[in-house]
């Protein structure tokens, strides 16, 4: 977060404007499809006991919920990386790894909160969309 204040502050201080886009993901955490997740691991080289130890890490898990006292059938989890595990963050990270690919725009991401910027230089900027 810090490097964004200060890369947008350097465009400031010469005098140019910025626009920015804030993007903060509710549910995150909670709507990572696991299928799309395995396979985008799989591509990055991760296969064979490791893959098939985070394939059984995500399977196989259900929740529950007490509202008024009273417990909930236990429902399946499709999707999500478990929160509070040292893993599901970095499971996490690696899913939005390559959000901002193909974004000519600046770009910096926290966790489910994305920043996206780009220096003002003409009036044909503001008006014509960068990807």
């Amino acid at each position: 977060m810090h490097e964004y204040f200060l890369e947008v502050h350097d465009i400031l201080d010469e005098h140019d404007p910025v626009d920015a886009i804030y993007l903060d993901c509710k549910k995150a955490f909670d709507t990572v499809p696991h299928r799309r997740l395995l396979a985008k691991l799989q591509a990055y080289g991760i296969t064979g006991k490791v893959l098939k130890w985070i394939e059984c890490f995500l399977s196989d898990r259900s929740q529950r919920v007490i509202v008024k006292g009273i417990l909930s059938d236990s429902l399946p989890v499709w999707s999500g990386v478990p929160q509070g595990s040292v893993l599901g963050p970095i499971l996490f990270l690696i899913f939005i790894n390559d959000l901002l690919e193909g974004i000519t725009s600046s770009g910096k991401l926290f966790a489910d909160d994305s920043k996206l910027f780009r220096r003002i230089k003409s009036s044909d900027d503001r008006h014509s969309p960068k990807r």
